[in-house]
């Protein structure tokens, strides 16, 4: 049960978002369930948002239903899946995708499911999440499984206690409302939110894209990562080693799709987190503050490099510089204030009206990337090079990057992936075989990074002399 004094009296919470997150950690070992039980409950104290959908009858605010956890045992081996993209339906009891819309007065749906699933077999528990986006985004899942980890080993959170301004406080007004420097703005960063989709056609197009997409798991090695921060480094305005592992890896893998495409893509967005931006030093009484580093919600927004030309859409450096630049935006409070202001009202329609958006516009590619995020902290007291993070959701024209697990070997050992990282994602069907192959013949190539370098300073040459294709 929420306290009122969390939203100063407000009689109505709205929350957006309707998709899920779902993901399952599997632990070398056995829960005690009712330790468990004692501190999913303290942990819940601490985010009492997590409990259900809020409803108001009268002047009493109270949850539909707090959140289920069903304990189950199987026989078959959890080490099997290996893969971090392969979380197995068994492992994870699924919330309603339908809950946006939800006005009967017997709807009676958690925001939050929960179950642990237990392989005697093998002494492997998996302990499997399903929750509405709108409760929060990764970066919530992460605090809270960590504080539930802290408590069942009977300490406190690391994290101080969450924060509620992104429900609580008002969005920023859009003074330009319908102006032609909104529509300018919306096209320049926000282009994918122009159109909204009813469910049914919007669940039809997202079938076609799965249905004509292959999954790709990708394992980048810290070797590999630090060859290809050279290899992009090469770019003018990379000089002084100032890529980063990740704008390095997805450089590679978008210049790497390019290679097969017929149309190249030539925009890369990043799906960022902006709590913590600086807020101005003087803000006048009212004016909205950017929520702190432990807000829970959704605090989200895309930044979008400019349109490349073909020869840079080729060039890892060319796309790893025009990623991190195009950051510059997201760290800037005038410019997230804007893309809050516009976007908000979008996504709380969207909501509403149970329409959708269509997921990034044509020839561009979504990055999104938790790999600061060290997952072994979750780890309930077990080895923590052996609790490994299994991740649903792989969407067509959507990069994720996560730091990587550790593998259980053939010989039984256990390779910890120290400093690796580890992508996935779904690409065309007809071009899933070269994209694989070229990827081997690069990476495991005896000439590698000198292959990658070669090509490297060809594009730049084209891109310097003014040769380069838009």
């Amino acid at each position: 049960m929420f306290s009122l004094f969390l939203f100063r009296g407000r009689t109505e919470l709205f929350l957006g978002y309707a998709d899920i997150i779902a993901i399952s950690n599997i632990f070398p070992g056995c829960f005690d369930e009712r330790r468990l039980l004692d501190a999913l409950q303290d942990t819940l104290a601490y985010y009492p948002h997590a409990t259900g959908r809020l409803r108001i009858k009268g002047n009493d605010w109270s949850g539909k239903r707090g959140v289920p956890i069903l304990f189950e045992t199987i026989q078959e081996p959890l080490d099997h899946f290996q893969s971090p993209s392969a979380v197995p339906p068994e492992i994870v009891d699924e919330i309603s995708m339908d809950i946006t819309g939800a006005d009967q007065p017997d709807w009676d749906e958690p925001l939050m499911r929960l179950k642990v699933t237990y392989c005697p077999k093998t002494n492997e528990s998996s302990l499997g999440w399903s929750s509405s986006h709108m409760l929060g985004d990764g970066e919530f899942v992460f605090q809270f499984l960590c504080a539930w980890s802290q408590y069942y080993q009977g300490k406190h959170p690391f994290f101080g206690r969450p924060t509620y301004e992104k429900f609580r406080d008002p969005t920023p007004a859009e003074h330009n409302d319908g102006n032609p420097s909104t529509a300018a703005f919306i096209d320049r960063h926000l282009p994918h939110l122009k159109e909204l989709y009813p469910k049914d056609k919007w669940a039809e197009m997202m079938g076609s894209a799965f249905a004509t997409t292959t999954h790709v798991d990708l394992l980048f090695s810290p070797q590999q990562i630090i060859q290809l921060r050279a290899v992009a480094n090469l770019w003018p305005g990379n000089a002084g080693e100032r890529t980063s592992a990740n704008d390095a890896v997805a450089g590679y893998v978008v210049a790497t799709l390019n290679r097969c495409l017929k149309t190249p893509i030539k925009t890369i967005g990043s799906l960022l987190s902006y709590r913590g931006v600086k807020n101005p030093d003087v803000l006048k009484p009212g004016e909205w503050r950017v929520p702190g580093l432990l807000a829970v919600g959704n605090p989200l927004f895309f930044v979008r490099t400019p349109t490349l030309s073909v020869h840079e859409a080729s060039s890892i450096g060319a796309l790893a510089l025009a990623i991190r630049n195009s950051l510059k935006d997201a760290r800037n409070y005038e410019h997230v204030k804007r893309v809050v202001a516009v976007s908000e009202p979008i996504w709380m329609r969207q909501s509403a009206e149970g329409v959708e958006h269509k997921f990034w516009d044509d020839n561009t590619l979504l990055v999104n990337t938790m790999s600061r995020s060290d997952f072994s902290l979750q780890n309930f007291g077990f080895a923590r090079d052996q609790v490994r993070t299994h991740c649903y959701n792989d969407i067509p024209g959507y990069i994720r990057c996560f730091k990587a697990p550790p593998i259980r070997q053939a010989d039984g050992t256990w390779n910890a992936n120290v400093d690796a990282l580890w992508l996935f994602t779904r690409v065309p069907t007809e071009i899933h075989e070269r994209f694989m192959a070229m990827v081997a013949a690069d990476l495991n190539s005896s000439e590698f990074p000198e292959n990658l370098v070669t090509r490297e300073r060809n594009l730049k040459e084209i891109v310097a002399s003014g040769r380069a294709r838009l």
